[in-house]
């Protein structure tokens, strides 16, 4: 079974003689997802992805400014023994498609297409509620960052090793920064999806991850996290609105504050009126609805 959705999201003002101020911009967000579900016997696969990207533009000043960007992949097989304690190994992949940049400097990237990307590989037990709230607990997941662009990784991005010069008897010889950083630890992925009688539905993704394996002992307690909830007001069958809060906390991705670098709360709020398209497969190629 194919199924997913497609969607466009656009927004737009205009600004002339305006006394509070203010600057017209042109916004939007296309998105796109699917779900493939492969049952067998013994194994029920589900490969999952999610595209999104979104801009703004001011034409006054001639500012174009990236606002979503989000390419992911996930790959599920699960013991299909028909109770609600079930074996589950899960792959997921994040990255980004284009470069990021700390506006309103957009000359030098901080992010980049597989730099960062993350790779987590886990195997544990996913605890299924009603079918409302399904609990993933892997005692042993791998997490493998990549940062894939070597001015990124000699300044140590994303918690990678930084370049350095090594200096030997007088003799300097610069040491470039690691593209690479491999971890070991507990992934812990909470999810929850219901829909309501009167439009309302809602979802909340939460994934907790923590690296017991740091070389500094005192890294090893903090925790990852990666928290989204959206609540979709149907407004018909393919118009609704979307109200959308995403929270990350990542101890390797570190911000200035005070003229320090440090990890902080990063936070993202969106509402927008998206118009969507439906659409499902079965394994006969059979469309069934849209």
């Amino acid at each position: 079974m194919l199924e997913g959705t497609v969607g466009l999201t656009v927004n737009q003002l205009a600004i002339t003689y305006w006394a509070a101020g203010g600057e017209s911009n042109m916004s939007g967000k296309a998105s796109a997802n699917f779900k493939y579900t492969y049952n067998r016997s013994l194994f029920n696969y589900v490969t999952t992805g999610l595209f999104m990207y979104g801009a703004q533009s001011f034409p006054k000043s001639k500012r174009f400014e990236k606002t979503e960007d989000r390419l992911e992949l996930a790959m599920t097989m699960t013991h299909n023994n028909k109770k609600n304690l079930t074996f589950t190994a899960l792959t997921m992949l994040k990255t980004q498609f284009t470069n990021g940049y700390r506006y309103p400097n957009d000359s030098i990237p901080i992010s980049k297409f597989f730099a960062p990307a993350y790779l987590t590989i886990s195997i544990g037990y996913t605890y299924n509620i009603h079918d409302i709230v399904s609990i993933f607990m892997s005692p042993a997941a791998g997490k493998l960052t990549f940062v894939n662009d070597q001015i990124l990784a000699d300044k140590g991005s994303f918690g990678v090793e930084a370049g350095y010069w090594n200096i030997v008897e007088g003799d300097s010889t610069w040491i470039p920064g690691k593209r690479f950083l491999a971890e070991l630890g507990f992934n812990i992925l909470i999810k929850y999806k219901q829909e309501f009688k009167n439009n309302v539905s809602i979802f909340s993704n939460l994934n907790l991850y923590n690296n017991y394996m740091d070389v500094n002992r005192s890294n090893r307690w903090n925790i990852d996290v990666d928290w989204e909830t959206g609540i979709k007001f149907t407004v018909s069958k393919s118009i609704s609105t979307i109200i959308n809060v995403h929270l990350i906390y990542d101890d390797n991705v570190k911000f200035t504050v005070d003229n320090q670098q440090k990890p902080i709360l990063q936070f993202k709020e969106s509402l927008g009126i998206t118009f969507l398209y439906k659409f499902a497969v079965d394994n006969k190629d059979k469309k069934i609805s849209n």
